[in-house]
């Protein structure tokens, strides 16, 4: 597991400010490239009440995500993101609690207006973010697949 920062870290090209998602949202302030680490946590937040806990220090929610997991502490920009961007992360890829549940008001096409903690069973969900789940949900998720067929 990762190095825990005392504060965790946010990169430089990063402010917050007033979202139209919710309240307050982190914004790039300058292009941020893709694979780019976009902040780091103190402790890994497993769970949504420790995710909730987090406040404005972490990235608010939307259904067609530009960060993702690189690690348990890590984000990071899952494409380019241009400058003025609202930095946004899909909670089901942290969260696999069975009752949780967040009402989404996301302005993304892929909106789906109710966000659940069993979320990482939606095929299309595991296809798009592969590779950039939380590492715990990633477990679930790998469990989950059929074995492949190998060739001769």
């Amino acid at each position: 597991m990762p190095e825990a920062e005392p504060d965790g870290w946010l990169h430089p090209a990063v402010e917050v400010r007033a979202s139209d998602i919710a309240g307050r949202g982190m914004f790039a302030t300058a292009p941020i490239p893709a694979h780019t680490v976009v902040l780091r946590l103190a402790a890994a937040p497993f769970g949504a009440s420790a995710l909730a806990s987090l406040g404005s220090g972490f990235p608010n929610h939307a259904c067609d995500p530009n960060l993702g997991w690189l690690n348990e502490l890590a984000l990071g920009a899952i494409t380019d993101v241009p400058d003025g961007t609202e930095l946004v992360v899909d909670y089901a890829m942290s969260i696999a609690e069975p009752d949780w549940f967040l009402r989404c008001h996301c302005p993304s096409y892929r909106c789906r207006q109710m966000v659940e903690g069993g979320d990482w069973r939606i095929a299309q969900l595991q296809q798009r973010y592969d590779g950039w789940w939380a590492p715990h949900v990633q477990r679930l998720v790998d469990e989950k697949q059929p074995p492949v067929a190998k060739g001769p």
